[in-house]
């Protein structure tokens, strides 16, 4: 047995504003929600200092599609030289010249504005900010965002633009200053509708119908438009007209690109107009309200909040763990099939989908037998799935279950570890995770209270639909399980090659889980009242200013549900390994590499897996025959589909890499992970590799990985086949000694402040504008990090002194590290940083490959080999919310409760 760890546990409670009324129940749209027959498309082009400010852009109009006008317009500060390029340009084009005011009155506000056009451009976000004349921070339903000035007359709106992910924001005119409506109308009660505009970003609508992160030049390839994106190496020199050709060029591909993809979304024959399309979440509602599904607090508004505290105080995620740490194993890797629609099919929840909301009774009793008597033969029966929908609460007693807390002193963030836990304040459970460690442990765990869910009538309206308009594609919510019917049909257009898999796959995975959690973060001016519900279903009245407010297929009963099913399915996989006498190298929510015992044959070992596999196949909910558990094809040959021996060396969850071995004792790399590389910039493109090692055997995106972080996992592997792990060589690029860069976006308002210092007295021209790019070196510790000056320090404040901080350096966007460690500055004091106070590629990576485990004995950052489970041993409960790093004020936990409810920073690492 392990030494206790003595540790406070972090649940999840659920928040709402008192009063307020969920998305789902509030009444739908009423008036006409699509764009005028016309088009804007436009795109610019910047200088490439750190300002980044406007050079050119170009401008089509069309109306039905058709091209009625294009522009070319400048911004204010363009050279005499440039000017007379430009005017000769549009000339002989027989294109509009215009200021970018005049862009502004002529084309967005009349047109755009005014005629409702549909606005589009790639990555619009940027673009914005760059034609407009200023901006502040947005106020409202915006908050958090940005607000972009389009004229000096109150009479004109701004544009409002809100971060949501690298892929998405929300965008919208702001309501005008002065009113629209006149007096009269007004005092009948009559207001004109305020007009939100329509904004297309083309980047989008690609990740959320292709699945796929695009630029524009790989989206014109992948959608073998007309126009491909043109290349130029004029940025930041005298405009030519070769220049002006690539920049107008732009603009008509993606203008076709646009086009491809609405054809592409029109195919679905969904009801819910293209600009409100998000993300493959959206998809996956647009669906669902297609099908007449009614979400569960547009059923049940009124259903109790304290029943969430209880379920989300039991979401945990999905379970990403390393067992053999820094030594090379030999594995055969594998994965569920389409996990989160398979354990939904096998636990029936599609009932819940599309119930009138649900009821719950208690069944303590009749669970605990069901626990007793339940085997891992019993496991094999899908009937045993659909008996899964319940939670139990206990006082964990040395049972393996997911544990959150911080496992390191001196690191912030929280983490989600399979542990043997011990508490004596009782905890909440999905009855999956509960067998899971009975299954892991031999142990029955003891249950105070069980709570099974029950799904409600079916709901009345539901209506069959046809996929793409095709009739082969058909789901009725009436008759089928949607979840195992839409994989059902990606198998069967995979099996006739039809091109429309992808965005089944796509469809499945969007309606299958995510939105079921999806909670909207909001951040407050100053703290608000919130009704706080916890695990133990009390309402508690706290303030905060870290508002979160449920999505509108809100359901978390089956996000709980559903990844307590997929971590009882990997601990199954882990008993049936251990069964066969093997262990695994490491697991990551869907997936696990199963290691060959030492002294057994390739054949031995891989009939042992396939007999874990097997064990599986009574499980499949599907058409298409076979286990559920699939072997992965990078376990095959490069170029045959024969099993080759594949090698993996782990460091810590989600950084491992999976390999062959030539004849000269080289590693092949078949996959790596990017997890904790992928925060850096490239040191070095793809075109100047470091020399000495093997070409990739195939494309760097199938491995997940970019051309230097193949590099560097040569690098590491090398040294760990060559028995020296601990001493991976970082001088075998001349660019790993330049300071290390992260590239961030200024895409909220507090992340621009990064930048004050450098905007102080600058036009907005010449400021780092929002959606611009800043780069941020890593301070070195040591005597010049005790010279900056602390952050946010309160001279007035008692108690003990604050700590001296490392600088903070940011600098104005430059690749070229050596230049951008010469631009660094402190972002909170304005004094430069020397060079010499930063980390080099070299010093920043050296640490990476001991990486630690540390939620598991033995996973230190020198360890090497099996990681162990610990024994936790929970000191207090402490409540954070599901997205808010801050859900409340921060306090001193009351010493006489074993129970606090303490509002705390966290970011639960890379088990969620």
């Amino acid at each position: 047995m392990s030494a206790p760890f003595n540790a406070d546990l972090y649940v999840r409670a659920y928040t709402e504003k008192p009063g307020s009324i969920p998305v789902a129940a509030k009444p739908a749209r009423k008036t006409l929600d699509e764009p005028s027959p016309w088009t804007i498309i436009f795109d610019t082009e910047t200088t490439i200092d750190a300002a980044q400010r406007l050079r050119i852009g170009f401008c089509q109009v069309r109306k039905y599609g058709k091209l009625v006008r294009e522009l070319l317009f400048y911004g204010p500060e363009l050279p005499a030289s440039d000017m007379r390029v430009v005017r000769a340009y549009a000339a002989a084009n027989g294109l509009t010249l215009a200021t970018v005011d005049e862009f502004r009155r002529d084309v967005f506000l009349k047109i755009g504005y005014r005629a409702n056009a549909a606005i589009v451009g790639f990555n619009l976000p940027f673009d914005i900010s760059r034609i407009a004349s200023g901006q502040s921070e947005a106020r409202g339903s915006m908050r958090g965002g940005f607000s972009f000035e389009l004229s000096h007359w109150k009479s004109e709106p701004n544009i409002r633009v809100k971060h949501l992910s690298a892929s998405a924001a929300l965008m919208d005119f702001a309501k005008p200053g002065k009113q629209q409506t006149g007096k009269g109308m007004r005092n009948r009660g009559f207001e004109k509708p305020h007009n939100r505009g329509y904004f297309i970003d083309v980047k989008t609508i690609a990740m959320a119908l292709t699945s796929r992160k695009h630029s524009l030049k790989s989206l014109s390839a992948f959608l073998n438009v007309p126009t491909q994106k043109l290349e130029t190496e004029e940025h930041g020199g005298p405009i030519t007209d070769q220049y002006l050709e690539y920049a107008r060029a732009d603009v008509q591909a993606t203008w076709e690109c646009y086009d491809a993809l609405s054809v592409m979304y029109a195919s679905h024959g969904l009801e819910t107009p293209l600009h409100r399309i998000l993300s493959e979440a959206s998809i996956g509602k647009a669906y669902l309200k297609q099908m007449g599904v009614v979400p569960l607090l547009g059923c049940q508004p009124d259903i109790p909040r304290e029943g969430f505290g209880r379920i989300i105080s039991a979401y945990f995620g999905g379970r990403a763990e390393v067992r053999i740490r820094r030594e090379v194993s030999q594995v055969l890797y594998c994965d569920f099939k389409s996990m989160y629609p398979t354990v939904n099919a096998l636990m029936g929840l599609n009932s819940f989908v599309i119930a009138e909301g649900y009821s719950e009774r208690s069944t303590t009793d009749e669970t605990q037998a069901f626990l007793d008597s339940t085997t891992l033969a019993d496991l094999q029966d899908p009937a045993t799935w659909v008996m899964l929908h319940t939670l139990v609460r206990l006082c964990p007693d040395d049972d393996a279950l997911p544990v959150r807390t911080r496992y390191s002193e001196g690191r912030d963030n929280l983490t989600i570890g399979l542990n043997h836990l011990t508490s004596a304040t009782p905890l909440w459970y999905t009855l999956a995770d509960v067998l899971a460690s009975k299954m892991l442990t031999g142990k029955m765990p003891r249950i105070l209270k069980a709570i099974t869910f029950e799904p409600g009538p079916r709901q009345s309206d539901l209506k069959p639909i046809n996929l793409f308009g095709r009739e082969a594609y058909r789901i009725d919510p009436n008759t089928e399980d949607m979840f195992t019917r839409l994989v059902d049909m990606r198998d069967e257009a995979k099996a006739r090659r039809d091109p429309l898999q992808q965005q089944i796959k796509i469809i499945a995975n969007s309606t299958c889980y995510g939105i079921f959690v999806e909670i909207n973060r909001d951040d407050a001016p100053q703290p608000e009242p919130l009704d706080l519900y916890c695990a133990s279903g009390e309402r508690t009245s706290v303030m905060s200013a870290a508002l979160e407010e449920p999505g509108r297929y809100f359901h978390p009963l089956l996000a709980t549900l559903i990844t307590g099913a997929a971590r009882l399915m990997l601990a199954l996989s882990e008993r049936l390994a251990a069964d066969q006498g093997m262990d695994w190298t490491f697991c990551d929510t869907d997936s696990i590499a199963m290691a060959k015992p030492e002294g057994k044959s390739d054949d031995a070992f891989n009939a042992r897996c396939q007999a874990v596999i097997d064990w599986f196949e009574p499980l499949n909910p599907y058409r298409q025959p076979g286990s559920i558990l699939k072997i992965e094809d990078v376990n095959y040959g490069p170029t045959t589909k024969v099993l080759t021996p594949l090698y993996c060396f782990a460091i810590s969850a989600k950084r491992y890499a999976l390999f062959n071995i030539d004849k000269d004792g080289k590693p092949v790399i078949r996959k790596a992970s990017a997890h904790g590389l992928g925060a850096f910039m490239a040191p070095y493109g793809a075109n100047k590799p470091a020399k000495g090692l093997l070409e990739p055997v195939g494309p760097l995106g199938g491995m997940g990985i970019s051309r230097w972080q193949y590099d560097y996992w040569f690098r590491l592997i090398e040294a760990a086949l060559n028995g020296t792990p601990n001493q991976v060589p970082l001088d075998y690029h001349a660019r790993l000694s330049n300071p290390a860069l992260r590239r961030y976006g200024a895409t909220s308002p507090a992340l621009l402040r990064w930048m004050k210092c450098f905007n102080a007295g600058k036009a907005y021209p010449d400021q780092v504008k929002p959606f611009g790019f800043m780069v941020a070196p890593i301070a070195l510790p040591g005597p010049l990090a005790e010279m900056a000056e602390p952050e946010f320090v309160d001279p007035c404040k008692r108690g003990r002194p604050c700590k001296t901080a490392r600088p903070k350096p940011i600098a104005p966007f430059e690749r070229d590290g050596a230049l951008a460690g010469a631009m660094a500055f402190d972002r909170v004091s304005g004094e430069p940083v020397e060079a010499t106070a930063l980390k080099t590629y070299a010093e920043a990576l050296g640490l990476f490959h001991l990486s630690p485990e540390d939620k598991f004995e033995n996973g230190e950052p020198w360890d090497v080999g099996r990681t162990e489970r610990r024994h936790v041993v929970a000191c207090r409960i402490q409540l954070i919310g599901k997205e808010a790093n801050r859900v409340g004020p921060s306090g001193e936990p009351d010493p006489t409760s074993t129970t606090t409810v303490t509002f705390t920073t966290h970011n639960e690492g890379v088990a969620e």
